[in-house]
């Protein structure tokens, strides 16, 4: 069986560059698209993955030209990795962020301070918290030491 990844993902250009290192580096993987926290909720429910990438940041739905997505839920990657530890699917779990700090409802987390808490929270099931940054290439060296540890026989 091979890689199976899914990415919830709602920038357009950031998940096309995650998708497109993905295929490039393993390249019999296959990528489900999720790109809001609903959506990504629906397809943790639907299957069995490797791994799951996300951003920390999400929109409540799925946007369109006619919809705004919902509620902006700041941490909505980590309320999803919630849901996914729950469902204790085996799943491993990778969030790819554009932010260097978070800051919701009068708390403020510093990058470091939320790698912390996620991998209090997540357990074994997390892998690591990336800063992704489109001019460079750290993001990409990083996404390759996390996913080190995934082979063929991890999905579900």
């Amino acid at each position: 069986m091979s890689l199976k990844f899914l990415i919830v993902e709602d920038n357009y250009h950031k998940r096309e560059r995650v998708i497109s290192f993905l295929k490039e580096k393993y390249s019999e993987c296959l990528v489900v698209e999720a790109h809001s926290f609903t959506a990504g909720c629906q397809r943790v429910l639907e299957d069995q993955f490797s791994a799951i990438i996300m951003d920390m940041s999400l929109p409540t739905y799925d946007k369109s030209p006619t919809e705004s997505g919902g509620r902006f839920r700041t941490f909505g990657g980590r309320e999803l990795s919630r849901k996914i530890i729950k469902r204790n699917s085996g799943a491993k779990i990778l969030f790819i962020t554009q932010y260097e700090s978070f800051s919701d409802r009068g708390r403020s987390l510093s990058f470091e301070a939320l790698d912390e808490e996620l991998s209090r929270e997540c357990g074994m099931a997390y892998l690591g918290l990336v800063y992704y940054d489109s001019s460079k290439s750290l993001w990409k060296e990083q996404v390759v030491k996390f996913l080190g540890g995934i082979n063929e026989n991890t999905c579900g």
